[in-house]
This record gives C-alpha cells, sequence and structure tokens, in this order.
C-alpha cells in the first residue's frame, strides 16, 4: 500500500524551479570553496617547503660553523702537539749540549790541573836542585 500526498502543483513547480535555479549557484559556490581551498593548499605547501628550505639553509650554517670550530681545535690541538714536541726536542737537545759542555769543562779542567801539576813538579825539582846546590856549595 502505497502512501500518496496532496502536493499544490503550482507550489510545487515553483519550489523545484527555485532549487534548479539555485543549484548552479551552489555549484557555484562549491567550486569556489574548493579552488580558494586549493589555494589554501598551494599556499600552506609553499610556505611549508620554504620552511624546510630555510631550516636547511641554517643547519648547513649551523654544520659548517661546527666544522670550522671542529677543525680550528684540532688545529689548535695540532699545534700545542707540535709545540709541545718541538719544546721537548729543545729541552732533549739544550740537556745533550749541557752533557757535552760539562764533559768538555771537565777535561779541560782537568788538563790545565795536569799543566799545573808539571808545572808545580817542575818547579819543586827546580827548588830541590837549588837546596841541594845550596847544601853542596856550604
Amino acid at each position: 500500500m502505497g502512501r500518496w500526498v496532496i502536493v499544490d502543483e503550482e507550489l510545487f513547480a515553483t519550489k523545484l524551479h527555485r532549487m534548479r535555479a539555485s543549484l548552479p549557484d551552489e555549484i557555484r559556490k562549491a567550486m569556489e570553496i574548493q579552488r580558494e581551498s586549493e589555494r589554501y593548499l598551494r599556499a600552506a605547501r609553499e610556505e611549508a617547503q620554504r620552511i624546510v628550505e630555510e631550516a636547511k639553509k641554517e643547519a648547513e650554517k649551523v654544520l659548517e660553523r661546527t666544522r670550522q670550530e671542529v677543525e680550528r681545535l684540532i688545529d689548535e690541538n695540532l699545534i700545542v702537539r707540535q709545540a709541545e714536541r718541538k719544546a721537548q726536542e729543545i729541552l732533549t737537545e739544550a740537556r745533550k749540549e749541557a752533557e757535552i759542555k760539562r764533559l768538555e769543562t771537565d777535561e779541560y779542567i782537568s788538563s790545565v790541573l795536569n799543566r799545573l801539576e808539571r808545572f808545580a813538579r817542575r818547579i819543586l825539582e827546580v827548588v830541590e836542585e837549588a837546596r841541594k846546590e845550596m847544601k853542596e856549595g856550604t
């Protein structure tokens, strides 16, 4: 059993006509909303891309500064190690030279003492000869 409804034909036609007339407006508004949504989405994507690019550039700058700082510290450390090594070489060389000078000085002093000893013996011999001659002469 179907249900029947009585409708005013003229009212129905008017409403149907209005619906048909307003349908293109609704479609146009929907399309406009869709285009606007796409513009916002495109703008948001472009902004996101720009932010990502800026972040990448900033990260690259930070990495470069960090790399330079690491290189500076490595160079500084290398310079310090080289300076320490050079200082150690200089100290070792100075100790060697000091030991050589000490040995040379000891040899020189020994040589001078030997000559002085020989000279003192000669003087002693001359003194003894002079005494001997004095005893013999008296």
